[in-house]
């Protein structure tokens, strides 16, 4: 038996051409019931240029999850007896045998989507997209990190796609957050996949009457799949909420590090959702940050501006609509005030907030990103203070409090070959003798690297002019970059610490990490 379905051996197989003019709202009506997630899908398909589509039957007896899932269904309704599932696969070759298919290389494999059909009763989803994963859409300012590598057969034939796993809920044996958590806990687990059943198996969970996933289940998974969770909870009523940094902070330096996070929030029907995001876009030309509405306070008179400012959606899924989907940054709020003209009674929109957010690091990094980004500030500016003399124009740049800092999760052997392989403006590299002190000190470990910018260089030409490393398992000082040097800690005092500075061979700004 295969573990996944995606994996299992089919009964029959169709290849069907879905060049114009197929359309995909009448194969869907006809074989799916208008099953609207896949109408999403196969848009995307199309977008992606898609030509050829093979539909197999599964042997449900060779696929683990779905027995498990089937097995669960049985516990919830006895009379539960019949299931089928399909495999979509799509392809941007055109091909009509399945002697063709066997030349299609994996260039041209788009991703897949397995559909399963129960016969259940009405109120639960018995036809739904069980899985399904294809690459968000081809816009060069999407910026996705952490994609997993999904292997699968089609007709024996293995292939494999990148991507975020999405999946929708059949309402009876798992509900929204089981399937926002499967999307997250693939990332960190030993298996690369977390079925519904080791979820319910975990936290003990009866089947038969199975109704929500509270917050404090949702992180005891995220925590067992292998992450280290970060939830905070933003209460409507308690006045702290308002003290909180903003949920995006939490989400931005989550998946800026390539680990993605969940948002939880309620709607207007008194209900919970739970959507996973995992990505987001970038809007070089946004006019937020030069507008200062977006600046962080650090002491007295220090102003910096978050890298997450240039963000303009969040990229993520919804179970109830489909995948890869853009969220405006700003759509979903934490407090939603109700007109003072609404009708009497409660307030429908005091419901419809943000209630929680989960961000997902690795077990061992034990600093949040948002606790990360203010260490490295204040590191960065009592090294300026100390700073040898530096090129007037830098100095001044560096302290005229329009800095922008942009935390990220890497290795110490990360950072080295970052070290090695980047230029100045002038071309000026760094002294190949600390590039190979560097690679032989820095820790195996993870590390918060704080890089430091300005907004015109940035967000145009992606490019920095310093940063600050900082441990990620606790809160110490490891080494950092400034314009002509590299600045390591002399000694720790209560008050201050103290930096020596040594030359380091690059004078100006070079490319930010991973760009």
């Amino acid at each position: 038996m295969a573990p996944f379905s995606r994996l299992a051996r089919s009964n029959s197989l169709e290849i069907i051409s879905i060049a114009k003019p197929f359309s995909n709202f009448d194969f869907i009506e006809i074989n799916f019931g208008g099953l609207l997630p896949l109408r999403r899908i196969m848009s995307q398909v199309r977008q992606h240029q898609g030509l050829t589509m093979v539909k197999e039957e599964l042997a449900l007896e060779d696929a683990d999850d779905l027995c498990e899932e089937n097995a669960d269904l049985k516990k919830r309704f006895q009379n539960f007896s019949d299931s089928k599932a399909f495999r979509l696969s799509f392809f941007s070759a055109a091909f009509h045998s399945e002697r063709e298919l066997t030349d299609i290389g994996n260039s041209d494999f788009i991703g897949y989507a397995i559909i399963k059909c129960d016969d259940l009763p009405s109120g639960f989803n018995g036809t739904r997209v069980y899985e399904s994963v294809l690459p968000t859409s081809r816009h060069d300012n999407n910026y996705i990190k952490g994609e997993q590598e999904w292997a699968c057969y089609i007709a024996g034939n293995p292939m494999t796609v990148k991507g975020y796993l999405y999946a929708q809920q059949n309402g009876a044996t798992n509900v929204c957050a089981h399937v926002a958590l499967r999307t997250v806990a693939a990332r960190f687990h030993k298996d690369g996949d977390m079925t519904y059943g080791e979820m319910n198996r975990l936290l003990n969970i009866d089947v038969t009457r199975i109704n929500g996933l509270n917050q404090e289940q949702m992180v005891q998974i995220l925590e067992a799949a292998g992450a280290h969770c970060i939830k905070i909870e933003y209460n409507a009523n308690d006045p702290k909420t308002n003290q909180l940094p903003p949920f995006q902070k939490y989400l931005y330096g989550s998946i800026e590090s390539g680990f993605p996070a969940i948002i939880c929030f309620g709607t207007s029907s008194h209900n919970y959702h739970a959507i996973p995001v995992f990505g987001h876009t970038f809007n070089e030309d946004t006019w937020v940050p030069n507008a200062a509405i977006a600046y962080f306070q650090v002491g007295a008179s220090t102003r910096y501006i978050p890298s997450e400012s240039w963000l303009s959606t969040f990229i993520g899924h919804d179970d109830n609509c489909g995948s890869n989907f853009c969220i405006p940054r700003d759509y979903l709020y934490t407090n939603k005030y109700c007109d003072s003209m609404s009708t009497p009674g409660p307030c429908v929109k005091r419901e419809e907030r943000v209630s929680c957010v989960l961000a997902t690091i690795p077990k061992t990094v034990k600093v949040n990103p948002v606790r990360a980004e203010l260490i490295g500030v204040k590191y960065l500016f009592e090294m300026l203070k100390q700073l040898p003399a530096l090129s007037g124009a830098w100095q001044h740049r560096l302290t005229q409090n329009r800095l922008v800092l942009r935390p990220i999760l890497v290795t110490g052997p990360d950072y080295a070959d970052h070290l090695s392989g980047i230029s100045d403006w002038d071309n000026h590299s760094i002294h190949p003798a600390w590039a190979n002190i560097i690679r032989k000190i820095m820790p195996n470990d993870y590390l918060w690297l704080i890089e430091l910018s300005v907004p015109e260089l940035f967000a145009v030409n992606k490019r920095k002019v310093a940063e600050v490393l900082v441990r990620a398992d606790a809160q110490g000082f490891v080494l950092a970059r400034l314009p002509g040097y590299f600045v390591l800690q002399a000694k720790q005092t209560p008050d201050a610490p103290t930096f020596v500075f040594v030359p380091s061979g690059i004078q100006n700004h070079v490319p930010l990490y991973g760009c």
